[in-house]
């Protein structure tokens, strides 16, 4: 059976650009696979390659009817692309805009998806001791990944940046947030696309899917196993050499993602700059040239992955890790 290739994602998403990382599948069945002998509930499948999240999105999917599978692909890449449309950094229109704009004022009332995403990075923030932190914005426009720039960031400019991200606090009281700082700036890239996952995740199960491989390009989630399969195969590609596997895991039910600082750079002369940062350092992170997660969410795998590139080491909640 072919195999799931995990790569570092080439190109930045519109959540932002906190974490790298990313897979981009080969199809494990075939184009144009339709039915599995055996007469099981879930034996048609189904995939669907879409754009959500400013990425390349592919869809696995065994279910009861082609119908029913290509219905339940199409309702996961909505949830997608709604959980993009409150999140993202780079639409004025999303709630994460909007309580940027509202940095150092009065605050707002925050909807589910971003007292959610909130909670869960405060919860990482904590747990990763700072390495992972959805405050770095001011760290990522400072190198020039959120607008173009033709030499690197001084020292006083990464020294400000530094202070911004270091003085953010989010004031969290039920559905009221509030960021007192008013040089605070939030950044998704760490933990978005790992939030959408669990939520296309959780409309593909309402959907009565009991296998599904799901691929946003950087995070991926395998609800279930392939008929016969212990889990979804992955094999997981080094920094250096993206065609060469450097381990393998089956994923039933997991989460994966992968962090690294070697695809989605920036180049100042013979300097190639990464874009997952350290917010101790205000530098892009260098502990390790990469670092992948298996969790039990998208969320924890993806904010995971970005602690474990910064800090050198796993943290809690990690299931297995890779790293080099």
């Amino acid at each position: 059976m072919a195999s799931v290739i995990v790569k570092r994602r080439t190109f930045l998403g519109l959540m932002g650009s906190a974490a790298a990382g990313g897979i981009v599948p080969s199809t494990l069945w075939g184009q144009g696979f339709a039915r599995l002998g055996g007469g099981d509930r879930d034996d048609h499948f189904v995939e669907r390659w879409s754009w959500a999240m400013g990425q390349i999105v592919h869809v696995q999917i065994f279910a009861e009817s082609e119908a029913r599978g290509y219905d339940a692909a199409a309702a996961a890449l909505a949830e997608l692309r709604r959980v993009e449309r409150r999140l993202s950094l780079f639409d004025d229109s999303s709630d994460l805009a909007e309580l940027n704009r509202h940095a150092g004022r009065q605050g707002m009332r925050a909807d589910d998806d971003l007292v959610r995403v909130l909670v869960a990075g405060l919860r990482f923030q904590d747990v990763t001791q700072g390495a992972f932190s959805f405050a770095v914005e001011p760290l990522m426009r400072a190198w020039g990944f959120h607008a173009p720039r033709s030499s690197e960031p001084t020292s006083k400019e990464i020294a400000e940046a530094r202070e911004a991200v270091s003085a953010t606090r989010v004031v969290l009281k039920g559905r009221h947030v509030s960021l007192p700082c008013a040089h605070s700036r939030l950044d998704f890239g760490g933990i978005g696309v790992g939030y959408g996952l669990d939520r296309a995740v959780a409309v593909l199960r309402s959907y009565g899917i009991g296998r599904a491989f799901l691929d946003v390009s950087g995070d991926c989630y395998a609800v279930g196993a392939p008929p016969g399969q212990a889990g979804w195969l992955v094999e997981i590609a080094g920094p250096d050499k993206p065609s060469k596997p450097i381990a393998a895991t089956r994923l039933r039910d997991a989460a994966l993602a992968t962090s690294a600082n070697t695809m989605s750079v920036l180049r100042y002369g013979k300097a190639v700059r990464g874009h997952v940062m350290d917010p101790a350092t205000g530098w892009p992170a260098g502990a390790l040239a990469q670092a992948t997660v298996v969790s039990r969410t998208g969320v924890e795998a993806d904010a995971l992955s970005t602690g474990m590139l910064v800090a050198g080491r796993a943290q809690e909640g990690v299931l297995r890790f890779y790293s080099v």
